[in-house]
């Protein structure tokens, strides 16, 4: 809990600074021809469901992520899938994506042996 707390008043103060990117994750979906790409900012900062509070890890977490398309639906859905053994409060992570080490960008509080510091990121 007082994790949580404490990333919690981190990411209010680069809010207020204007320094935070409101996209939590952003997902790419590319047709086959490859002239075109659908890009998907999920953004739960104001409004969203409980996979909101699913927190990254450089490890890769212990969730996986597939995007799953219903018939007749605009939009793809993300869902969660165990990808271990999960304990009874034991933390929900997945990775935010591609782990690239960078000298710049918002600080990854993960902790897990392979975290390289800050968090996955597009250079757009």
């Amino acid at each position: 809990m007082q994790e949580a707390q404490r990333r919690h008043q981190y990411y209010d103060e680069l809010a207020s600074q204007g320094r935070f990117a409101s996209a939590l994750l952003v997902v790419r979906e590319h047709l086959p021809s490859g002239k075109a790409c659908l890009r998907l900012n999920i953004d739960a900062t104001r409004l969203g469901n409980i996979a909101r509070f699913v927190n990254h890890s450089c490890d890769g977490g212990n969730l996986s992520t597939k995007l799953v398309r219903s018939s007749g639906a605009l939009f793809p859905r993300l869902c969660f899938f165990a990808s271990k053994d999960i304990l009874v409060d034991e933390e929900l992570t997945f990775s935010y994506g591609e782990i690239r080490k960078r000298s710049k960008g918002l600080p990854c509080f993960c902790n897990s042996p392979s975290c390289v510091g800050t968090l996955p990121s597009e250079d757009t």
